[in-house]
């Protein structure tokens, strides 16, 4: 169910509900603690019973007793739950037109009949957009207060101009006579504009480039809050679809995907070998990919019922911001985190499968760039779910070590450490393995650390650690330190608005915005290298004679 059917049941708020939970609660609380205690009773009185038929009854009891205290502080762990879930929810900021209405032209799985080209989804699009300026124009209008809004038009944060044009839509670039099509596919809760750089370069060596607006992304909210992953996976099969008839006959389809696109572009890949009416991909770059990520997503799943029963229509939110980002949304809703894990689930779904009938050798070479410290996604996973799966040497795994200069050792929680680097020291890694990290403790000054079977290397590079960033994030990979967006504040300062170098001190809780805007590294220092690798991996795979084993460079 989703969030607009939701909307119409909540919109008369009860109060005794929430009373009734917390009453349920302690009830069940006192009922678990009286048959603990008599559980206790019982158990010291089990030796006291001789005759066979006694202790029989006695050890009933006691087993009875143990499924009833089982059964009560689950109920009462649940209840809990329930309770701090609605209070959480009823604590976040007023929900705003974005949250609650989107465009009713959003494209939709149940649209991707077998004709449905990408220009039929680029004019469906065209009617989401002027949907979505209908809501700017008119009932939002009232709602937003102060400069910064991406529902502002003469706001810095305006989509439509704040970077030449609106890099929330889907783009098409063609090369004039392209060696090969590449479809790009953004991350959860952001825009193309994710992978415009790549994109951009990718074009420049001669591709014809797709960037693909997933369904439910670059608009509002709710919009995400009402999609379905495979909504997503019907929109990567057009996309695919036109980009091929873009090309001509025998040229190489390469698939880009940023974080969920990652997912998207891997399981795309993964289907494409089971079934052989969809076009054959033949090389994959992933940044940041969503390949695995926390499991207590699955708990998530009871939102619709903790908001039915609060009358909360909070309860389907995780987190509700300030939307001043124009490519990237700031409130996230529960539904996105339960399509993340739905997706993910997929992806090791046909991997499994694919295990399963001896075809794993079938997937394309994949190069991954991935920071070793991710707070969205399971790096481990990554590794041991994905790329130790691969058959062939052609793919490429590309890991950014934290800056582990000596002054700033003793500030780092390296726990991270035990569940990646074990992963990584057997010598018949069915992959290549770079790392980029500090050339030496007592320096910033980096190196690259590559190596595939038994052959390694190490280079020096002139690049070193910029002072006041220890490590890259999840969201860093795809941005270069020039970006106008996220990149540093000297790149970027004709903008109007920052958001690599935000800076604003007082109370966390003062503002409608998430600390992770002021401390996550928002751009990645050693783009233009991570660049450069990419294209050359990119060239080196798709030769048409080549070594399957390839020199550690």
């Amino acid at each position: 169910m989703r969030l607009k059917q939701s909307i119409k049941k909540l919109k008369n708020s009860i109060s005794w509900r929430s009373k009734f939970m917390r009453v349920l609660m302690w009830l069940l609380f006192v009922l678990a603690t009286i048959a603990l205690v008599i559980l206790v009773i019982e158990c010291f009185r089990f030796g006291g019973t001789m005759t066979d038929r006694g202790l029989a009854i006695r050890f009933g009891r006691i087993v009875f007793l143990v499924g009833l205290n089982v059964l009560l502080t689950t109920a009462v762990a649940i209840v809990l739950l329930l309770v701090v879930w609605v209070k959480t929810a009823k604590s976040l900021p007023e929900l705003k037109g974005w949250h609650l209405e989107m465009p009713e032209s959003e494209f939709s799985a149940a649209d991707a009949g077998e004709d449905f080209s990408l220009d039929d989804y680029l004019v469906q699009e065209q009617l989401v957009f002027d949907e979505l300026d209908g809501f700017i124009e008119s009932s939002w209008e009232s709602q937003v207060n102060g400069a910064f809004s991406r529902y502002r038009r003469d706001s810095v944060c305006n989509p439509e101009t704040v970077v030449g044009r609106n890099w929330n839509r889907t783009r098409v670039l063609e090369a004039e006579n392209p060696i090969g099509g590449v479809l790009l596919i953004h991350g959860l809760s952001d825009s193309p504009y994710s992978l415009r750089e790549i994109g951009l370069r990718l074009h420049r060596e001669g591709y014809t480039v797709v960037w693909l607006r997933m369904p439910g992304h670059g608009t509002c909210p709710c919009a995400l809050a009402n999609v379905e992953w495979p909504d997503w996976t019907a929109a990567v099969k057009v996309g695919v679809r036109g980009l091929k008839q873009k090309l001509p006959e025998g040229k190489p389809l390469i698939m880009a995907g940023y974080s969920n696109g990652g997912a998207l572009a891997v399981n795309y890949a993964l289907a494409a070998i089971a079934e052989t009416s969809l076009p054959k991909i033949e090389a994959i770059l992933l940044f940041s990919p969503m390949i695995g990520i926390n499991p207590l997503a699955r708990l998530f799943r009871i939102y619709h019922t903790v908001a039915l029963v609060s009358r909360t229509v909070k309860a389907l939110w995780s987190n509700v911001d300030a939307e001043v980002d124009p490519f990237k949304y700031s409130s996230w809703p529960t539904n996105a985190s339960i399509q993340a894990w739905d997706m993910t689930q997929e992806v090791e779904r046909q991997l499994g499968l694919l295990e399963k009938q001896g075809r794993l050798q079938e997937i394309p070479p994949i190069l991954a760039m991935q920071s070793v410290v991710d707070s969205t996604v399971r790096v481990p996973k990554l590794i041991s779910s994905l790329f130790e799966k691969l058959h062939n040497n052609s793919s490429e795994l590309f890991l950014f070590d934290i800056d582990r200069f000596d002054q700033i050792a003793n500030l780092f929680n390296l726990s991270f450490e035990e569940k990646i680097f074990p992963n990584l020291e057997r010598e018949d890694l069915p992959f290549q393995l770079t790392i980029l990290r500090n050339a030496k403790s007592d320096s910033r000054k980096v190196m690259l650390e590559s190596r595939v079977g038994d052959q390694s290397c190490e280079k020096m590079l002139e690049l070193e650690w910029p002072e006041g960033i220890v490590s890259l994030s999840h969201i860093a990979i795809p941005f270069s330190a020039g970006d106008r967006l996220y990149g540093n504040r000297a790149a970027t300062a004709d903008t109007g608005i920052n958001f690599g170098s935000i800076s604003l001190r007082g109370e966390s809780s003062a503002l409608l915005l998430s600390d992770a805007l002021f401390v996550r590294c928002r751009y990645n220092p050693f783009y233009e290298l991570m660049e450069n690798r990419m294209i050359d991996w990119v060239n080196d795979v798709l030769e048409p004679v080549g070594s399957d084993t390839p020199s550690v460079s």
